[in-house]
């Protein structure tokens, strides 16, 4: 059993480690080889490229990489004409993996896409392009479901890894003591998963971090950083910022590093319901560049009021989120700050968030690899 997999960044690289560690109970032998980061590696994938080549965010801002990820994307193209792999997956990285998907579906190899764009936000056109190259789509959420059955597009609903996997109630100060932290108030900071989204808000966090800390003497910062790349970038604006000395920056741990936490401050993203999950208050903000988000407003691109996914989820807008010229210190301080000095705002966030964990814990990986396994043996009846 061969599977072809591409995974995208780090997000990516996390979901094809649990959904590869799945498949392999179904197929003990199976080879897994395509685009993969370093988890997916360690689950036995043979990578061409590593993930973090597709890390790019955006309208516009891929244009500069296009070159390279259209030469990536033939290259690895033609090596499975060659050698058809029995299924292919594509975990997430849309803009990528759709075309690749089509292109390999029309040679007789079937597809499956895990985790759906987000499709029913924003640029909703694509729909028809995924009906071209889907076999199947996976879908985290409830109304990705209901959204593609309305447009004839075989879908599924297999709830989220994260809900499967975050434990519950961890105890913010067993979780402090653990990493070496004894300030009185902790304020978690997630400047995002990319290098674009560092550069336009790794600076605005330090700021940020730098009002509260002349309001506050006893507190400090902690960052879970997903790279060493990510990692040196903000702490060269840390240190622009003079606040370096009152962060902390770890390599990962971001789960122990938002249960410690009194508050996070982070990019809107896939962290924010991983922030809902472990039942923290959180400020979010989203920043892209100039010329996307005109595109986005002045074609009416975006579908919904929200930003957030947990906001989306819950239907309502409990998360404080800011959007592009927004997204300023002294605004995002003074959010984050309502979460310090009045925890009944914290408490009121939490019990809105009871609810997703129940609504997401289905068991994901595991719905997404006999999904997979019922693709694969249906082929072999044809």
């Amino acid at each position: 059993m061969r599977i072809g997999i591409v995974a995208g960044e780090v997000s990516g690289d996390l979901l094809g480690a649990g959904l590869m560690h799945e498949i392999k109970k179904l197929y003990p032998n199976v080879v897994f080889e395509g685009i993969a980061g370093d988890l997916m590696q360690n689950e036995g994938c043979e990578a061409w490229y590593n993930s973090e080549t597709l890390s790019v965010m955006g309208l516009f801002e891929p244009i500069t990489q296009l070159p390279k990820l259209l030469l990536i994307r033939k290259k690895i193209y033609l090596k499975w004409l060659k050698n058809p792999p029995d299924i292919f997956i594509g975990v997430d990285s849309p803009d990528f993996n759709l075309t690749l998907e089509k292109k390999l579906r029309d040679k007789g190899i079937p597809t499956v896409h895990y985790a759906s764009p987000s499709v029913w936000a924003w640029r909703q056109r694509r729909v028809k392009k995924i009906k071209k190259a889907v076999n199947k789509m996976l879908c985290f959420f409830p109304f990705e479901e209901e959204f593609y059955n309305k447009h004839n597009v075989p879908a599924l609903f297999i709830g989220h890894p994260l809900a499967d996997t975050l434990p519950e109630n961890l105890d913010k100060m067993i979780e402090r003591r653990k990493l070496g932290i004894d300030s009185s108030k902790l304020i978690t900071i997630m400047p995002g998963s990319r290098i674009d989204e560092v550069s336009r808000l790794g600076l605005i966090f330090a700021e940020t971090a730098k009002i509260l800390a002349k309001k506050y003497k006893s507190i400090s910062f902690i960052s879970p950083m997903v790279s060493e790349k990510i990692k040196s970038k903000f702490e060269k604006q840390l240190k622009s910022c003079g606040i370096r000395d009152s962060f902390k920056l770890l390599d990962g741990k971001a789960m122990q590093a938002i249960a410690a936490s009194d508050a996070v401050l982070l990019a809107s993203g896939t962290a924010t319901l991983e922030v809902a999950l472990l039942g923290k208050p959180m400020v979010a903000a989203y920043r892209v560049s100039f010329l996307t988000y005109f595109f986005l407003r002045v074609f009416k691109m975006i579908k919904v009021d929200c930003v957030t996914l947990p906001n989306i989820l819950i239907k309502k807008s409990i998360i404080p989120e800011f959007i592009q010229n927004n997204v300023k210190p002294k605004i995002l301080s003074e959010s984050v700050n309502n979460f310090l000095v009045d925890p009944s705002k914290s408490n009121k966030m939490k019990k809105e968030f009871d609810g997703l964990r129940d609504l997401l814990k289905q068991g994901a990986n595991k719905k997404a690899a006999l999904a997979i396994n019922r693709l694969i043996e249906s082929k072999k009846l044809r």
